[in-house]
């Protein structure tokens, strides 16, 4: 799909990918420097042990077109929940094909062994770093209330957003259960009956932009995403992180999309519109189905803002369960992905 060359918050490129475009030249600088090594791999494709010639620090399972085929591969997690989706094993993928796997939380090194079964600890070092992602919210979510409030007044202000006007967050999966292949932009039109009082941001998944959605659902998804953001009814977050929408927002709404992890961590209230077959872990399902109030459609939606909603009774405790499941290691999990990344490359074969 084209990129218009006006569309400033367009997210543009997501690995695996035929083509490359850059976010900046930094990035474009950075990938011209190993472009050498994206050449088609040789028959010879699985390096000896400690003849690792780089380490390539992964957040998807590596392409093999690409040709990386001597290097450590370190998958570090680029979302924050595991069993959320059906479509595909891809989180075991990932770890299969890793050498070393930072996980989102000791929990997750038993939902692969698992699944998996003894193999696990043949294919991977499981190491439990916890999500590198959700450091951002370290502030907001050991803050009191007072110093969360002012969080997110100073996000509004960035984001020009009135003090006044509450903000509805919509977040969406890429996959068909995610909710713009599913209700498109209905929900935006009705959310937007309730005028001024109310600020909708709309997010979108990267992937919704690339190969693993046909040209033409994204097409369609893009041009009525900007008819409504031209109409005004809704700013759009399309980037890959919605760190911002999501500390702004005062209610959100998703799918299975591991942003309604992140809108747990940070305590905000959730309408998702989920199915148990979506879920390839069962404790996932439920966790995501105790921390929220579940919508069908458009208009069951407006009759819980219209009307009110009543959460779950165990929503609290759920709550818990996400931090510790989810939000393992908060404020601390960059610096141990950094230390695990240095102390790799330092035992790298020497040129």
């Amino acid at each position: 799909m084209v990129q218009e060359p006006n569309a400033k918050n367009w997210m543009s490129v997501c690995a695996p990918c035929d083509r490359y475009e850059f976010r900046n030249d930094n990035s474009k600088d950075l990938f011209e420097l190993f472009k050498e090594k994206f050449s088609t791999p040789p028959q010879d494709t699985l390096p000896k042990p400690n003849e690792y010639e780089y380490a390539l620090v992964t957040t998807h399972i590596p392409d093999e077109r690409h040709g990386l085929n001597k290097g450590l591969y370190i998958h570090v997690p680029h979302g924050s929940a595991f069993g959320n989706n059906m479509a595909s094993d891809y989180l075991l993928s990932c770890y299969k094909a890793s050498n070393i796997y930072c996980g989102v939380s000791p929990t997750e090194g038993e939902y692969i062994t698992d699944s998996i079964g003894e193999l696990a600890r043949k294919e991977a070092l499981f190491v439990a770093t916890g999500c590198p992602k959700n450091d951002m919210f370290s502030d907001y979510i050991s803050g009191s209330q007072e110093k969360r409030d002012q969080i997110k007044h100073e996000v509004k202000q960035a984001l020009n957003i009135a003090s006044d006007q509450a903000v509805i967050f919509i977040a969406s999966h890429w996959t068909s259960r995610g909710i713009l292949r599913r209700f498109g932009t209905s929900l935006i039109q009705a959310l937007s009956t309730l005028g001024d009082k109310v600020h909708i941001i709309q997010g979108a998944h990267p992937n919704l932009w690339t190969n693993h959605v046909s040209t033409q659902t994204s097409e369609w998804i893009y041009r009525s995403l900007c008819h409504e953001r031209d109409r005004g009814s809704a700013s759009l977050s399309l980037g890959v992180s919605d760190a911002i929408a999501l500390l702004a927002s005062d209610v959100v709404i998703a799918d299975i999309s591991s942003i309604v992890i992140e809108a747990a961590l940070l305590e905000k209230p959730l309408l998702l519109n989920i199915d148990k077959d979506s879920f390839r872990n069962n404790q996932t399902y439920e966790i995501y189905k105790d921390i929220s109030v579940q919508f069908e459609g458009a208009d069951d939606l407006m009759q819980a803002f219209m009307n009110g909603v009543e959460f779950p009774s165990n929503r609290d405790n759920m709550l818990k369960k996400v931090r510790e499941l989810f939000g393992y290691n908060i404020g601390n999990s960059s610096k141990q992905v950094a230390k695990i990344i240095l102390n790799s490359v330092s035992n790298l074969k020497t040129a």
